[in-house]
């Protein structure tokens, strides 16, 4: 990751939820933090913050937005040094060019996944609290499935419905649906080990969607040059970048997902040609509850 420095004083506090703004570094704009993430703030020499859980930073036409998310008022004479990640790794700099990064082409191959199984993780039952899970993918209470994927559920009564899981790099996660009657999950899980309800609910299934999950970090959906299925170019699928706000139960996925265009079958094999500056990143910290 490479870095530019920007130090200023704070000429008036900042409340918790509140902004306050700096210029850009000499020769930078907007488009220079494109896709950039790791930034870090230090105040008064001694408190270290982090984004996007202690602050985000909004890059707008003439200076950058910073947004208080510590919980604590910054007080106001206090030395503020923001330090912005950029795109790309330490060598990710094309040397004697300007406005360059180098970019790694990555294939990746996500499988054959097998089809959508809509009951796959609890069969139909009524439940207030903790479900069983108990459909084909289960096994000792956990279901297990075949690529990381999201989760969909469907049940009667309304309610929000909060899955526990773990990813494909044993990460926990967390999500939870919208108060309703159903759910279509923005998250990838690989494996599932708790579903709860926050009310009693009857006729409810839990299961797989077509929502594939990415190994890496996708800095944005245009750095993916093509999308293949089986040997040929694909039919334009949905792709979704990685979520780089402060994860919670409803953000999306924190490494980017991709729903194929063609129904998953089992047989079917996707993959995708995209553009990383820094392959080895693979998102943020996973909310984990």
């Amino acid at each position: 990751m490479t870095y530019k420095i920007v130090s200023t004083t704070l000429g008036s506090s900042v409340a918790n939820d509140a902004t306050t703004t700096v210029s850009y570094p000499a020769g930078t704009d907007a488009g220079t933090f494109k896709g950039a993430f790791d930034h870090e703030l230090l105040l008064g020499g001694t408190q270290l913050l982090k984004a996007p859980a202690d602050f985000t930073l909004t890059f707008g036409t003439s200076n950058i937005t910073i947004t208080n998310k510590s919980g604590a008022t910054w007080a106001s004479g206090v030395a503020m040094y923001l330090q912005i990640g950029q795109a790309g790794g330490d060598n990710s700099a094309i040397q004697g060019v300007n406005k360059s990064l180098a970019g790694t082409t990555v294939l990746v191959n996500l499988g054959a996944p097998d089809a959508a199984d809509a009951d796959g993780v609890a069969a139909s039952q009524s439940a207030n609290g903790a479900f069983t899970i108990n459909g084909a993918l289960a096994s000792g209470g956990v279901a297990t499935f075949d690529v990381p994927r999201n989760v969909v559920a469907a049940w009667t009564g309304t309610a929000v419905l909060t899955v526990t899981g773990k990813d494909e790099y044993g990460n926990t996660v967390v999500e939870s649906s919208a108060s309703g009657t159903s759910m279509t999950g923005k998250k990838a899980f690989k494996k599932v080990t708790r579903v709860s309800s926050s009310a009693a609910v009857t006729s409810a299934t839990v299961g797989t969607g077509d929502v594939l999950g990415l190994p890496l970090f996708l800095q944005e959906a245009a750095l993916v040059l093509k999308e293949i299925e089986d040997d040929a170019a694909a039919t334009a699928g949905t792709l979704v970048e990685g979520s780089l706000v402060e994860p919670t139960a409803t953000t999306g996925d924190v490494r980017g997902t991709y729903d194929p265009n063609s129904a998953c079958d089992g047989a079917k094999v996707f993959r995708l040609a995209l553009v990383s500056t820094d392959p080895t990143f693979k998102g943020l910290a996973q909310f984990a509850g």
